[in-house]
């Protein structure tokens, strides 16, 4: 069987914050449509390589390629344009949108266009095609809102009943749900979820986690990128494991070589909890 070709590579990817270096010489080849995990304890560096390969921020020294496109030191939204979406690790939704505005942002470049889109209206052509209400711009419209809806009902009574609803009204965990929905509409290439599941309880992870699960499922050549304290979401969903630890690749395996390596117990433990819970698990074995 082919590989499927490699959708993003990070070369020798660094980034420093004053005499702390978040990002260490990360060098990565991610083949599309695989789910890569990305775990550590905090202030490995995790989030630091999503900003870098969103254009949030600039790496000090190396490369990032998309889908064959040199992105390094890209505006955020000249990368999303070309087909690459994220969610971020705090909750960041438009309170003053309805939840359905809200998703619709999500589609707003392509509305434009540009990136993968070859034509580009602007916003001055856009207000043309507003007022003068357009044909080709009114179906192009509805067309997106229907993607739009489509989306929100993915997550079913979480989202879709308060379509309508302010954003502001919804609860944490639905805020972070709709951030995904944002982030879908796009229908992106490559999808960067930063801590999806955080503040959630067991259930709503667990809800959660089997929607990315279904939605890998069924968009096979969709290239995910996660970011999870949460390792039996990890160990569900990853179909590989790169495990970080002050700013520098420690492991990169399956889930279960991954998860199971004593350096990764020790990053997370200590090296006197590791060793304990080494000898506990030999204990057990035997």
């Amino acid at each position: 069987m082919m590989e499927n070709p490699v959708h993003l590579r990070l070369q020798s990817l660094t980034r420093h914050f004053g005499g702390l270096t978040a990002t260490d010489d990360v060098s990565l080849e991610i083949p599309q449509g695989q789910l890569l995990a990305v775990v550590g304890p905090n202030g490995a560096g995790k989030s630091t390589l999503i900003q870098l390969i969103t254009g949030f921020l600039r790496p000090d020294s190396g490369h990032i390629r998309f889908d064959g496109h040199d992105i390094t030191g890209r505006k955020p939204e000249a990368i999303a344009a070309l087909g690459v979406a994220r969610t971020f690790q705090t909750s960041r939704v438009f309170p003053g949108l309805s939840v359905f505005d809200s998703v619709m942002v999500g589609v707003q470049a392509e509305l434009l266009g540009g990136g993968r889109w070859p034509h580009r209206r602007g916003p001055f052509r856009e207000l043309l095609d507003v007022l003068l209400h357009r044909r080709a711009y009114r179906e192009q419209l509805r067309s997106l809102e229907t993607r739009a809806e489509q989306v929100l009902q993915l997550f079913g009574e979480r989202l879709w009943p308060h379509r309508d609803s302010p954003a502001f009204g919804l609860s944490y965990a639905n805020r972070r749900r709709l951030e995904i929905a944002r982030a879908l509409v796009a229908e992106p290439r490559l999808l960067l979820l930063d801590e999806p599941t955080a503040g959630m309880n067991p259930t709503e992870t667990a809800e959660l986690t089997e929607l990315i699960h279904q939605l890998h499922a069924d968009r096979p050549d969709l290239t995910i990128v996660l970011v999870e304290h949460k390792l039996h979401v990890v160990r569900r969903l990853a179909h590989r494991v790169v495990v970080m630890n002050q700013g520098a690749v420690l492991v990169d395996e399956t889930p279960e070589e991954a998860l199971d390596d004593p350096r990764v117990i020790e990053a997370y433990l200590g090296k006197r909890a590791a060793s304990g819970a080494l000898l506990l698990e030999e204990t057990n074995r035997a």
